[in-house]
C-alpha cells in the first residue's frame, strides 16, 4: 500500500491489468476498488460511422475482437455484434446511466477522465454532435468528468462550441517536443489539466504546470517507485493498470 496523500489514483480503462478493458466487468471492479481509495477511472470512446460514441480504445476491432474491421465503418449495431473475449462492447450511454445508478460504480468517484481518440478520418462534425448529444441530459453532468485528447483541433472546437466550452478539459501529452509547450497550448484551449506520458514528468514540469493553475494527470504509471515519486512530487492525478497493487 502506498500513501497517495492528496494524488488521485484512477483505474487506466477500468483497471487494464485485472479485469478486462473498457468493460462492464473492469468498472465493477473497479467499482470494490472504491473502499480502498481508487478515485476513478479512465477510459476511451471512439465514434461509429452512423455517429454513436462507444466505450473502446482502438480504432479497429482487431486486438479485442479478432476482426480487422475499423470503428469509424461500422454502425453501431455492426459494432454490438461483435464480443472481446466474450463480452460486448459498450456505449457511452449505457455506462453513464450505470455510473449514475446508485450505489453503483462511480457512486463515490470523485474524478472521471474521458478520453476521445480521434485520427486522420474523423469527422468533427459527427463527433462534436455526439458529444453534444451527450450532454445534453443531466445524468452526465452528475458526473466530475473531464474530457481528454491529444487532438489540438478537437479542443479548439470544444472551447468555442456554446455547451461543451463548459465540460473541464485536458490537453494530453506524450512526446518531448510537445511537453516544452504544453502549459501555454493547454491554457490557450482552455484546459484544466494537463495529461504527460509519467516518463516525461520531473517535479520541475508539476510544479510549472501548478503555476499556471492546471493539474496534471500522469499515465500510464505501473511502476511503484515512480508511484511514490510522483506523490512525492504532488502530482495530482495517477492513472494506473494495478490499482490494488498500489491501493
Amino acid at each position: 500500500m502506498i500513501a497517495l496523500n492528496r494524488t488521485q489514483l484512477l483505474g487506466h480503462r477500468g483497471a487494464r491489468s485485472e479485469a478486462l478493458e473498457n468493460s462492464l466487468i473492469g468498472f465493477e471492479h473497479a467499482k470494490r476498488l472504491q473502499a480502498r481509495g481508487l478515485a476513478g477511472v479512465e477510459f476511451d470512446v471512439q465514434l461509429t460511422f452512423d455517429g454513436h460514441l462507444i466505450v473502446f480504445h482502438d480504432d479497429t476491432l482487431q486486438r479485442l475482437c479478432g476482426s480487422q474491421s475499423r470503428i469509424d465503418q461500422l454502425t453501431l449495431k455492426e459494432v454490438q455484434r461483435q464480443l472481446q473475449f466474450g463480452h460486448p462492447i459498450i456505449t457511452l450511454e449505457a455506462l453513464i446511466q450505470l455510473f449514475n445508478v446508485s450505489n453503483s460504480v462511480a457512486a463515490n468517484f470523485s474524478h472521471i477522465e474521458l478520453e476521445i481518440k480521434t485520427h486522420s478520418r474523423t469527422s468533427y462534425q459527427k463527433l462534436i454532435k455526439a458529444l453534444n448529444t451527450a450532454f445534453i441530459g443531466a445524468d452526465i453532468q452528475k458526473l466530475p468528468i473531464v474530457l481528454t485528447t491529444f487532438d489540438y483541433q478537437l479542443l479548439l472546437q470544444l472551447q468555442c462550441h456554446p455547451r461543451l466550452h463548459l465540460v473541464p478539459r485536458g490537453l494530453l501529452v506524450q512526446l518531448p517536443n510537445d511537453l516544452k509547450f504544453a502549459a501555454n497550448r493547454a491554457l490557450q484551449l482552455g484546459c484544466q489539466q494537463v495529461g504527460i506520458y509519467y516518463p516525461l514528468l520531473t517535479q520541475s514540469v508539476i510544479q510549472n504546470c501548478h503555476r499556471y493553475g492546471l493539474k496534471v494527470s500522469a499515465w500510464t504509471v505501473n511502476d511503484l517507485d515512480a508511484v511514490k515519486n510522483l506523490v512525492l512530487w504532488q502530482v495530482d492525478v495517477i492513472i494506473t493498470d494495478i490499482p490494488t497493487q498500489i491501493l
